[in-house]
């Protein structure tokens, strides 16, 4: 491997060139290589697909302008997910995406239960009610609990990614996973009682 193509986390970021914009482009194109996909992963799990892909592409152009900026406490990858945090954050707080934003929840679970058996039609009509209650308890849940929890269990992360991507220890995270895990049980079980 060439040591130009190890901007991320091997080559040491040039500070003093970071005003170069050239040089800046070539540091931004390496992190959008190595962590684009993931970054679009972490987006779509605030977001739909569509909004998603623009986030992700504000985060890079947020990333460009930023870079100047930029002070080696956190990785690049830290504080391109802090970005892309922030910019998710921003976009999910715009009230009239939120219903759209629960309707792709209510996909992806549908998709994932799904996937594996058709069942008789009582069962699907039991299933179907489960998945909307499951979807509405979500939506009640504060942002970050909402966002652990669908990094855990429906993009199968890591909780020590996890932590790097809401800029927590590892401890922390466990324990608001747990909360999340907690407080998501509290609302399913006052739903099936109404």
């Amino acid at each position: 491997m060439s040591h130009h193509s190890e901007v991320g986390e091997c080559k040491v970021l040039e500070q003093e060139r970071l005003h170069d914009e050239a040089y800046r482009w070539e540091v931004v194109s390496q992190l959008m290589q190595e962590n684009g996909d993931a970054i679009a992963q972490f987006c779509r799990s605030w977001l739909s697909e569509g909004l998603a892909e623009e986030v992700t592409q504000e985060v890079f152009v947020a990333a460009w302008e930023n870079l100047p900026k930029y002070r080696p406490q956190a990785s690049l990858r830290t504080w391109l997910f802090g970005i892309a945090r922030n910019k998710c954050q921003q976009m999910y707080r715009n009230r009239a995406r939120r219903q759209e934003i629960g309707r792709t929840f209510l996909d992806e679970i549908h998709a994932r239960a799904h996937a594996d058996r058709p069942g008789s039609p009582d069962a699907l009509m039991e299933h179907a009610s489960q998945e909307a209650l499951l979807a509405d308890c979500l939506s009640q849940l504060r942002d970050e609990e909402r966002i652990v929890l669908t990094l855990r269990y429906w993009k199968d992360m890591p909780v020590d990614d996890i932590a790097d991507v809401m800029g927590k220890s590892v401890a922390a995270t466990r324990k608001q996973l747990l909360r999340a895990q907690q407080r998501l049980k509290e609302l399913m079980l006052k739903g099936v009682d109404r």
